[in-house]
């Protein structure tokens, strides 16, 4: 079987996967702050710790173990630098005005919120706006493909923390998953315990959440923190393995990159986009690169697991019977998610990804992109609610 195909086949699998476990485990960084500022529940940051925990212990065993390579896994991993902050306060303010990060925008699109239909077109417009205008004015490729001390550090070895911390150890990976992955997961216990406690003494008996059950299945309930953390690390997993079996490089998930390569589909016609390369390894060329969409290819199987995880989300909303065609009391929560939306789009550009590929996948490239994109997203998302509040 062609390589090709089999890993696009597997790949819309997972994006069908995944999207379920967004839409059934309401799996969004916004909801998931806004939750813990106004109402002090954990639910669905559990969810998420659960997640990180999970996968990111899971990546270092597979690289300890060599199942997949040290060197193939560094091959994909981030450079960091300023503009991981920079561009995450950007895209934490954006988010935090739409009420929905990335993930939370494709199960929020997918269930019938038509403001956030306007955020995802706002995100298409704010990657216009990057492509054009602060890429080539900034000469971006160069903090991206150069090391200045104190400011960036470069992809690969560089940027690699098992390699930094423990040189060619091979226990490297499974050590420094043990630290993060470990971190996560025993978090997201101590938090899904405490809610059990307080639970259980308000109603005065034993509060026991079953993992999973058969309503869950028939994506009758919404799915438990545990279950939607679990499918959420084993897609990502199984993303990561596919690519590296099938075509020998492994990739790690990423949302809004494919999602802003949309614009190169609405562009085309209209605009010759590569003008000077006209491919992707531009990235070694950044004097000649004019635009964001010269560096970037555009059918990757990431793409298809955009559209497989909308469909998926939309599915389960369906089945589920809480799929509706929601319009805001407020028109100008159109207005709002537009704008949000650009934000979005140019913050996930300027960071090099969103909260899945930047944030969640830095994680698990091991990368310091993850912790230095995190702070300032939340930042940048509890300004955003302390502006609302203060203008509504």
């Amino acid at each position: 079987m062609n390589p090709y195909f089999l890993e696009y086949a597997i790949v819309g699998i997972a994006g069908l996967i995944f999207g379920a476990a967004l839409e059934r485990g309401r799996m969004c960084f916004v909801l998931a702050t806004n939750n813990i500022i106004m109402a002090k529940d954990t639910k669905i940051l559990e969810g998420i710790l659960w997640a990180f925990g999970i996968s990111v212990l899971a990546f270092g065993i597979i690289e300890s173990l060599g199942i997949v390579p040290i060197q193939a896994a560094v091959a994909g991993v981030f450079p960091s630098g300023w503009y991981d902050l920079v561009g995450a306060l950007l895209f934490g303010f954006g988010i935090g005005l739409c009420g929905a990060c990335m993930s939370g925008l494709i199960f929020r699109a997918g269930s019938g919120f038509t403001q956030n239909w306007m955020q995802l077109f706002g995100i298409l417009v704010g990657t216009i706006f990057f492509a054009f205008l602060i890429f080539p004015l900034t000469n971006f490729l160069y903090w991206i493909l150069h090391t200045v001390p104190w400011l960036a550090l470069k992809g690969g070895l560089y940027d690699y923390m098992p390699h930094e911390w423990f040189g060619n150890a091979i226990w490297g990976p499974f050590v420094v998953a043990l630290i993060f992955g470990g971190f996560f997961w025993a978090l997201g216990l101590y938090l899904t315990k405490k809610r059990f406690a307080k639970i259980s003494k308000e109603r005065g008996e034993q509060y026991k959440e079953p993992i999973i059950s058969w309503n869950m299945l028939k994506f009758k309930d919404a799915f438990s923190p545990r279950l939607g953390g679990l499918l959420f690390a084993v897609v990502a997993v199984i993303v990561f393995l596919t690519s590296y079996f099938t075509v020998h490089k492994a990739a790690y998930m990423g949302v809004t990159t494919p999602y802003g390569s949309f614009d190169a589909y609405i562009l085309a016609p209209f605009i010759n986009l590569f003008t000077t390369v006209g491919h992707y390894k531009a990235s070694f060329l950044p004097k000649i690169s004019s635009n964001w969409f010269q560096i970037v290819p555009v059918a990757i199987p990431m793409t298809l697991l955009v559209i497989a995880t909308f469909a998926g989300a939309t599915t389960t909303a369906i089945l589920g019977g809480e799929f509706k065609w929601r319009v805001p009391k407020r028109k100008i929560m159109f207005l709002q998610n537009f704008i949000g939306g650009i934000l979005t789009g140019v913050g996930a550009r300027i960071a090099l990804g969103c909260n899945i590929g930047t944030l969640w996948s830095g994680f698990l490239m091991f990368s310091w992109a993850g912790l230095l994109f995190l702070p300032t997203l939340v930042l940048g998302m509890y300004l955003a609610l302390k502006f609302q509040q203060a203008i509504w």
